[in-house]
């Protein structure tokens, strides 16, 4: 079977090898990975921030939850520029076979 390339993908399938990405920034970046425990760890202690943010429920922050949630917007800025790079490089990557596949690379 041949390799699906990127540019023959719809937007699910884009979707889905982005999440791979994510997944394998979270196995093999060390930073990254102490980025989404950190994460995980304010969920874990501040249930309304957590209702904030995944539930979109608003109930009233005290000032420690608030700076949890100053915290997980910086936190959340951080992995956002690991995943955008690795986006990056899988686009930059996908372009050398569009190229190819368009005899605008000659090998």
């Amino acid at each position: 079977m041949e390799d699906l390339k990127l540019y023959d993908m719809d937007s699910t399938e884009l979707n889905e090898l982005i999440d791979c990405k994510r997944i394998e920034l979270k196995h093999k970046n060390l930073e990254y990975t102490k980025l989404t425990e950190k994460i995980s760890e304010i969920m874990d202690n501040y249930p309304n921030v957590l209702a904030l943010i995944e539930d979109n429920e608003v109930n009233s922050l005290n000032e420690e939850e608030c700076k949890m949630l100053q915290k997980l917007i910086k936190i959340n800025m951080k992995m956002t520029n690991y995943e955008d790079r690795e986006i990056f490089f899988l686009g930059a990557r996908e372009n050398y076979f569009y190229f190819r596949n368009m005899n605008l690379i000659k090998e």
